[in-house]
């Protein structure tokens, strides 16, 4: 045992106290079939299970209490679609006053919390006549925003007064992939067809790790446990390099094995065949890490059928097949060169044990060095490859190659689909365009001309847009007004960048549209637009800092929208002489009046289908 062996260890040695037999004891943990979760792991390798405990996947799922509960219950407050509730504590009890479904007033007490990096949900536990479900409540703390929030405004929705629209159950689906060894214990009774119709749906749920754990990534350890019960094997099998250890490394397998640890539960599936759905609502998901996870399950394409639908999943990604949501990272890769050509899997970027616990990025793979590595050559003269200045954001593998395209919980995420930009591929598919997403001020049409200058013949202008906007419009100022919900959010979240090649006095139009942007009809684009004007205040003020800063994306409908009609209505006199007038655009007119008709007409082109996010 090393020094750095935690108490917990030592407590239980020296006064008998069993810390595994201590967690299986509460009711949802239940060690059954070759697992021993991660105390056991932790006993032989305090060092792993050190820099595992401080990351987000271990605290993903736990029980409420003192030490887990982020969010501030201290009696306030909230209102969100004309409905109030209080959150508060009792002693160590966290509970909510909230609108009952059918009137009146109840009172909800947290039992489980799910996720802990940048919002905690929570879930009340409802006993039924057999078996129990955790529910999951309607407010969610925002740990960044250091507020509280609707889960109508997280998700890719328009606004929405049903109070329990996404109060869904954590037995049927959270457990799969925030936890280790999730068996969900779908309780039949009845005829599964009288039971899928049925919103009293009950389970007896059991999980051997809360939260995502040692196993779910190197498989159920009872067999390692057992062959080194004694330390002769153990340290006879290390003189001779013995990797039959019965434990997965998922960087000492093969490719197609190693991305799906991960893709396990970053890669959206359903389970194969289909007809397997009832058994993984009763005894939970069959593959385990070291398997070929297509053996298991159908990852999600556009096109993966459930029943007759073929169409169900095609919202969740671009028109040419990219993932556009969280959680499908493993379709990213797997469509990627890098990995269908050459030797790239997960464990090339990440590390689930080192110092970073934001995304758990090895060091420098933020940089251009996470493809340099390979690709050695193009850093020798990163010039005469990107056409940019060496230092500039266009000379950033990242931005060109794994652009911020994806949605999930209120931000847009690297895309993990590592391609190269083709603005014709891109435009045309409704993908945002990694060049547009930059050059905010630029059209589909100059960014086409513009690859085809620089890179060659086999690139062209795009013909058209799926919305009909028109291509001579910047990407940006289109995709924001005409675009559909995840287009809007991301070039929304990407109005806001610094970096971007467009003087602060230049992004006259980019800042109005942005503002006809806080009357969108979904509160996560209203919050991303809002975020990105404040960015824009504070590099060129233009005297609206108070406004924005007191503007609620889910406040009250009279309010907000009277603070963002006010700022539409003092544009052009705020901006005068502070910003220019754009050399070629039509949604700004003389002396910097928005062209309020053409921005309608355009804003009639927008598609407000919800994008079912699958969480």
């Amino acid at each position: 045992m090393t020094a750095a062996a935690p108490v917990a260890i030592v407590v239980s040695l020296v006064l008998g106290f069993d810390v595994v037999e201590h967690e299986a004891s509460r009711a949802l943990v239940h060690r059954d079939a070759d697992f021993v979760g991660a105390t056991t792991c932790q006993r032989c390798h305090p060092d792993q299970h050190a820099t595992w405990d401080r990351t987000f996947h271990s605290s993903m799922t736990q029980y409420a209490d003192p030490d887990s509960v982020v969010g501030v219950f201290d009696g306030r407050s909230v209102t969100f679609y004309g409905k109030s509730a209080c959150v508060f504590r009792d002693g160590e009890r966290f509970l909510m006053d909230l609108p009952a479904k059918g009137g009146g007033r109840r009172t909800a007490e947290v039992a489980l919390t799910v996720g802990s990096r940048r919002y905690q949900q929570y879930f009340e536990r409802i006993e039924r006549r057999e078996g129990v479900v955790m529910r999951r409540l309607p407010l969610l703390w925002h740990i960044e925003a250091k507020r509280w929030l609707h889960l109508n405004g997280v998700f890719l929705g328009s606004d929405d007064a049903n109070w329990e629209k996404h109060t869904q159950n954590w037995n049927q689906n959270c457990i799969f992939c925030h936890n280790t060894g999730p068996r969900p214990g779908y309780l039949t009774g009845g005829s599964e067809r009288e039971l899928l119709a049925s919103a009293e749906r009950t389970f007896d749920s059991k999980v051997a790790v809360l939260g995502i754990a040692c196993e779910s990534c190197h498989g159920p350890g009872r067999a390692h446990v057992e062959r080194y019960q004694g330390i002769a094997t153990r340290y006879g099998d290390y003189l001779v390099a013995d990797n039959d250890t019965r434990i997965v490394h998922p960087n000492k397998i093969d490719k197609e094995r190693s991305v799906g640890v991960c893709g396990q539960c970053h890669g959206q599936r359903v389970p194969k065949p289909l007809q397997r759905y009832w058994e993984w609502r009763r005894t939970g998901p069959t593959f385990r890490s070291g398997d070929h996870l297509s053996d298991h399950v159908t990852p999600v394409r556009p096109d993966t059928p459930v029943g007759d639908d073929s169409g169900v999943f095609a919202a969740r990604f671009w028109g040419d097949g990219t993932p556009r949501l969280t959680a499908y990272e493993y379709q990213g890769v797997t469509m990627s060169a890098c990995y269908l050509k050459g030797s790239m899997t997960c464990g090339t970027c990440h590390s689930m044990h080192g110092d970073d616990v934001h995304g758990q990025v090895k060091p420098g793979m933020r940089t251009d060095r996470a493809c340099l590595q390979c690709h050695a050559k193009i850093g020798n003269d990163i010039q005469a490859h990107t056409k940019h200045a060496p230092a500039s954001s266009g000379s950033r593998c990242l931005e060109c190659h794994m652009p911020r395209i994806v949605y999930g919980i209120v931000e847009a995420h690297r895309s993990h689909r590592i391609d190269v930009p083709d603005a014709a591929r891109d435009v045309e598919h409704g993908r945002p365009n990694a060049c547009t997403l930059c050059h905010l001020d630029k059209s589909p049409i100059w960014a086409g001309d513009k690859m085809r200058e620089l890179w060659g013949e086999s690139y062209r202008r795009p013909a058209k847009r799926p919305s009909g906007a028109p291509l001579t419009l910047p990407d940006a100022s289109a995709s924001l007004l005409a675009g559909d919900p995840v287009q809007r959010f991301v070039f929304a979240r990407s109005a806001g960048r610094l970096d971007a090649p467009v003087a602060p006095a230049d992004k006259a139009e980019l800042r109005v549209v942005l503002q006809t942007t806080l009357l969108d009809a979904y509160p996560s684009i209203r919050w991303r637009a809002q975020k990105s004007l404040v960015a824009l205040e504070r590099e060129l003020p233009l005297g609206i800092g108070q406004d924005l800063a007191r503007w609620d994306h889910e406040g009250e409908i009279v309010a907000r929208k009277e603070v963002a009609h006010r700022l539409l209505g003092s544009f052009a006199r705020l901006g005068l002489g502070k910003l220019r007038q754009p050399a070629r655009t039509t949604l700004l007119g003389p002396e910097l009046r928005p062209n309020l008709k053409l921005m309608r007409s355009l804003l009639n082109l927008q598609s407000k289908s919800a994008i079912s996010i699958g969480e």
